[in-house]
Formats: C-alpha cells, sequence, structure tokens
C-alpha cells in the first residue's frame, strides 16, 4: 500500500515540444524592434560625443563638410605644390623678370579656355602680365601630364587664390578647350601671337 502511494508523489516524464510565444507579445517586440532601428537610423551616430558634440542634429554636422568648389580647389592647391610651385612661387608672384605672376594676372582670370591652352602646351615669350613684359621664361607643357579632373583643380586653384577673384572651372571646360588645342594643330608651345590665331581669348 505504502509503495503505491510513494508512486503518486514521483514527477510524470517529461515529454517534448515546443511552446508558443503569445501572439501579442510577438507584435510587441516586432515593434519595439521597428522602434529602436528607426531612432538609430534617425539619430544617425550621434551617440558618438566625440564625432558630433557639441552639435546635437546630424544636420548641423553636415553644414561643417566642405563643398564641392573647396573641395575643388583644395586638390588643385595639393596639384599645384606639385606641379607649378617652383616657377611660379607659394605665393603666384613669379620669379623676376622671367615667369610671370599668376597672382592678380589678367591672363589667369580672364577666358578660362586660354589658361588650359597654355598649360597644355606651355608658353614662351614675351607676354604682358599686370603692365609688365616678361620675355625670358618658358613654361613647359605641365598639362599634357594631368587628367582632365587635374587640370580643372589646378586652374580652379589659381584663378581663386592670391585675391585673384577668377571663378572656378569643370572638366567640361578642360575638354572643351583641349578639343579647341587639338583642332588648332598646335604641337610645340604657344606664343602670344600663335594663341591668337588659333581663336583664344587674350586680355585686352
Amino acid at each position: 500500500m505504502s509503495e503505491n502511494f510513494s508512486n503518486l508523489n514521483e514527477p510524470g516524464e517529461p515529454s517534448s515540444g515546443t511552446a508558443q510565444m503569445p501572439m501579442g507579445i510577438m507584435i510587441v517586440l516586432i515593434l519595439l524592434s521597428y522602434i529602436g532601428c528607426y531612432k538609430v537610423d534617425q539619430l544617425n551616430a550621434n551617440f558618438a560625443a566625440n564625432v558630433h558634440a557639441p552639435f546635437s542634429e546630424p544636420d548641423e554636422v553636415a553644414s561643417l563638410a566642405p563643398s564641392a568648389e573647396e573641395l575643388l580647389v583644395a586638390r588643385g592647391k595639393q596639384i599645384y605644390s606639385k606641379s607649378c610651385v617652383a616657377c611660379h612661387q607659394a605665393n603666384g608672384a613669379g620669379s623676376g623678370t622671367d615667369i610671370p605672376p599668376l597672382a592678380g594676372s589678367e591672363w589667369v582670370k580672364g577666358d578660362p579656355a586660354t589658361i588650359v591652352a597654355i598649360a597644355q602646351k606651355g608658353l614662351i615669350g614675351p607676354i604682358s602680365v599686370a603692365g609688365k613684359i616678361f620675355g625670358a621664361g618658358t613654361m613647359t607643357p605641365a598639362g599634357e601630364t594631368l587628367s582632365a579632373d587635374e587640370l580643372a583643380a589646378v586652374i580652379s586653384f589659381v584663378r581663386t587664390e592670391w585675391g585673384n577673384d577668377g571663378s572656378t572651372i569643370g572638366v567640361d571646360v578642360v575638354n572643351e578647350a583641349r578639343k579647341k588645342v587639338d583642332e588648332s594643330g598646335q604641337s610645340g608651345q604657344w606664343e602670344v601671337k600663335t594663341l591668337k590665331a588659333a581663336g583664344f581669348n587674350l586680355p585686352e
């Protein structure tokens, strides 16, 4: 008899199966996950104080990014320091009576196609810049080693640096000027008279 009562207190054998989560709880978890992902996306990386502080909105941070023109000019400055600075100097002043200045030059601030053509093929004097004649220097065809976007960048830098009030230029201007150079049949360095003969606009 006692043996029968002891059997009644023993736990039953475990059974296999799956427990289903109530549908209501599942829906709540899905909604919470969605809201969490939305807030993270909305805040962007605003959790990283070292990136955004003291700003609280992604738009504020985005407004600090340099513009396309600023990036173009910055790239042009790097190219200038490698390809042009030896002759035209860091301040764009040129060198004595041989190398004309780029700072304050009417050639630099004039028709950008003319500057592209000069950079492409080089120039041999004489040339009048800012009321002064420069005749002994020879400009090498540095532009031939540059891609269209590199040439656009360095010319944009020169046209906007050292107080020059020219505008930046794009690759389309470079390509159009290069096409005109090719059509002119110019093989060596330009002279002022050959630039004029090829139809490029010269400063008056």
